[in-house]
């Protein structure tokens, strides 16, 4: 038997990164009550090691959740990206993490609102460009579109992932009359 050398305290960014990975992975399969164990076994890390970096389940997918906001940050900042760029991100996230994001959403406590509020404040430069540029109404608020994004979350969260685009494509284009202008 093969065993990986230990290699200790140096390998802990390693690990974390692919116990991330594993995990965006094992949630979009089996939802966010899927097997630990699994978790671990595809990132080639022990349980131990898992639940160094995680002590529970909740901080593993507030970790993926991290992460994914991490990206639309990124993005948003991006002075090129326009609104449908970071919502297209966005789309493409619930698209893979709808079980981690209906597992958040049915938190109320003050990581979940820490989590929104990052999330508001990287769109909210976008939302205001967009509604110079006609594409939002004059009326149309950061939060209307944090609550359209919850919509999306909620259809497709107990979709088979081969459902989840076609969806969400004609929930955008429908909250989108709305949102638009007049």
């Amino acid at each position: 038997m093969v065993t990986k050398a230990n290699r200790g305290p140096s390998a802990a960014a390693e690990n974390r990164a692919a116990l991330v990975a594993a995990a965006r992975d094992v949630f979009a399969e089996q939802g966010v009550d899927g097997p630990i164990s699994t978790v671990a076994r595809r990132a080639g890390v022990g349980q131990a090691s898992l639940y160094r970096h995680f002590p529970t389940r909740e901080s593993l997918a507030y970790a993926v959740f991290d992460e994914n906001l991490d990206a639309i940050e990124r993005l948003a900042a991006d002075p090129a990206a326009t609104l449908r760029d970071v919502t297209d991100l966005i789309t493409h996230q619930i698209e893979g993490s709808a079980a981690v994001i209906a597992f958040a959403s049915r938190d109320e406590g003050p990581e979940m609102r820490a989590l929104e509020r990052r999330t508001a404040r990287a769109i909210a430069a976008k939302v205001d460009a967009a509604k110079v540029e006609g594409v939002l109404a004059q009326s149309t608020t950061v939060e209307d579109l944090m609550l359209a994004i919850g919509m999306l979350s909620s259809l497709i969260a107990g979709l088979p992932a081969a459902e989840r685009h076609r969806r969400v494509e004609q929930a955008w284009a429908l909250l989108m009359r709305g949102l638009g202008p007049a």
